[in-house]
């Protein structure tokens, strides 16, 4: 798959195979967003693989799924739940200004290598921190800024045209479609 392939075929994807993500995948994804661009160079970010049925378990019912859609409609399904999990963390004992900046280029290499390796990613940021904090017993100076849920896709999503609306929605197969603006309508100006 080439590169503008990669970027074209992310797509969110809440609905996952049973089939575990290699150990050794996951950390290829994490070695993914430890060469993305930081701030000054100041690396702060840190990582959490869960990878074992019992945490995934638990961290389950402290992440948020689509907030667009119908309520029952949010939540995958038994046994299409994620087989693994990346929390991103900053140290703040290392950096704790221009972070975003920074979580934003990681967890971007993590979604693009997350699709060349076929697996299904959902960049999570609803999530219930303190409890996760308090479950995994992370200490006190490090900030959870998002959990990225991963497994082999169960479900397919494709790009919509913009129309009047940003929401997403699943169609009567469970397929989901995003709306995208078209590029002409994102250049403002050209000079």
């Amino acid at each position: 798959m080439d590169f503008e392939e990669i970027i074209f075929k992310r797509r969110t994807i809440r609905r996952f195979k049973k089939e575990p993500v290699a150990l050794e995948t996951l950390k290829k994804l994490i070695d993914l967003a430890r060469v993305a661009p930081m701030a000054r160079n100041i690396q702060a970010l840190e990582f959490i693989i869960v990878h074992s049925v019992e945490i995934r378990k638990k961290i389950f019912p402290l992440v948020n799924w689509a907030g667009s859609l119908p309520e029952d409609q949010r939540t995958p399904e038994k046994g299409r739940e994620p087989t693994a999990y990346i929390i991103v963390l900053v140290n703040t004992k290392i950096k704790n200004a221009y972070v975003d900046f920074d979580v934003g280029a990681a967890v971007e290499n993590i979604l693009l290598g997350a699709v060349n390796y076929g697996i299904g990613s959902c960049w999570m940021g609803s999530i219930k921190a303190e409890n996760i904090k308090k479950l995994l017993k992370i200490p006190e100076y490090y900030n959870i800024k998002h959990v990225i849920s991963l497994g082999y896709p169960d479900e397919e999503s494709v790009i919509e045209p913009y129309k009047d609306s940003f929401n997403y929605w699943k169609d009567d197969v469970g397929q989901m479609h995003v709306p995208k603006r078209a590029l002409n309508d994102i250049i403002f100006k050209i000079f």
